[in-house]
């Protein structure tokens, strides 16, 4: 046990240490040398902080006053970033928090060594006596069985909110307080592109206010909304039962004001502005331009939708289905064409409303929102601001399903 405490501490302060180096490094150098290396040697402690919290209720030789504290700091750096965001693109505030964990752990460690063997490990004969002691467990475990649902509730969140920001380039955002989504505006000269993340259930405030579209001049929607002209499915569905379950309104019931176009009308001559009023044109595809591995698919979620009393047990019933249906290979058809297909086909209609409009909104989902920033970044356009909104709520939502 002694082996693993000071291996734990010792890479406790070289991730300190490479990490002032990489901060201060990162003031004079647009790319800081050290930051691969250092994130290598932040994930090799955060790994091993899990197995040594445990030991801490096994081994009643291992300090708790100096471990529990360092591997609280480990994991309340990034939670703090993450529950105020103003942190996260603060570089004194990562600089404070690398002088801090470079800084303390010795001087912590000190208390727990001889004054004349000063040092960054535990001496062994700190670790003499009995290992094991029932107290010991026992008040250990009585504590976590209040704060581990805690803590995992907060880090299961904490982990679903670096997967939205991977997979959505930031459109989602997770917090405590519930669903954030994002609203970028981008400009090239004198056209504007609003890319707006969506979600198909939310608040009925938040779809209220996407819904107003600010721009003056010739201003186009490029909507999304698959159709199905040729009836390639036999259950049709929609979010109206998602939303009802959750206590929210479904993306269905979004309203822009404005004139609804068709394709011809998008390649029509330019005509004036006529003030804030903008077209409207649904700019997805059809049904039938999906493969059969998706059809299958989105067919079995409308079919249990519709014969299932309630959401959950349809989400249960189709993870079941799923479970033994869906193959790695069908898994990357059905995302190709509900994912990157689609992107593909509303680029190109974003390329004919740029001949015609000085500024298009594209309110589609925050999924699609990595790849269609990508394609607006290649034709010019420069990111100028954004705004977050509130989409779902969830302390809302826990107190109305509390009563």
């Amino acid at each position: 046990m002694r082996k693993l405490a000071n291996i734990f501490l010792i890479l406790f302060f070289a991730d300190g240490f490479l990490s002032v180096l990489d901060e201060f490094s990162s003031l004079v150098a647009p790319v800081a040398p050290l930051t691969l290396f250092r994130m290598q040697v932040a994930n090799s402690v955060l790994l091993l902080a899990i197995p040594l919290y445990l030991c801490l209720g096994i081994d009643r030789r291992l300090p708790k006053k100096l471990f529990i504290p360092l591997i609280a700091f480990l994991f309340a750096c990034p939670l703090a970033a993450w529950v105020f965001p103003v942190l996260a693109g603060s570089k004194l505030y990562a600089v404070a928090m690398s002088l801090i964990q470079l800084g303390v752990p010795p001087l912590m460690i000190a208390r727990y060594r001889d004054a004349k063997d000063p040092g960054l490990t535990l001496p062994a004969w700190r670790f003499e006596g009995p290992f094991f002691e029932v107290r010991n467990t026992l008040g250990f475990t009585a504590i976590n069985v209040v704060l581990l649902p805690v803590l995992l509730a907060t880090l299961t969140l904490f982990a679903a909110d670096a997967w939205a920001q991977g997979n959505t380039a930031g459109f989602i955002r997770v917090t405590p307080r519930g669903l954030y989504l994002t609203e970028r505006v981008y400009r090239r000269g004198n056209q504007t592109v609003r890319l707006t993340g969506m979600v198909h259930v939310g608040e009925k405030g938040y779809y209220q206010d996407v819904a107003r579209v600010p721009e003056q001049g010739r201003t186009v929607v490029l909507a999304e909304g698959v159709t199905d002209k040729k009836r390639a499915l036999r259950h049709h569905f929609d979010y109206r039962g998602v939303a009802s379950f959750l206590g929210l309104a479904s993306q269905e019931k979004m309203l822009f004001d404005g004139k609804v176009i068709d394709e011809k009308g998008l390649q029509a001559p330019p005509k004036p502005a006529a003030g804030n009023q903008p077209d409207i044109l649904v700019a997805d595809t059809d049904l039938s331009t999906f493969r059969p591995e998706t059809l299958r698919f989105l067919d079995q979620v409308g079919k249990e939708l519709q014969k299932s009393p309630s959401f959950m047990e349809a989400a249960l019933n189709l993870n079941r289905w799923a479970e033994r249906n869906v193959t790695p290979q069908m898994q990357e058809v059905i995302m190709d064409d509900i994912l990157t297909r689609r992107n593909e086909v509303l680029l190109g209609y974003l390329d004919q409303a740029l001949k015609r409009y000085d500024t298009v909104v594209v309110p589609w989902g925050a999924l699609h929102m990595k790849g269609i920033e990508a394609g607006v970044l290649k034709r010019g356009f420069v990111l100028q601001q954004e705004q977050r909104r509130l989409a779902i709520d969830l302390k809302r939502i826990l107190l109305a399903k509390a009563r």
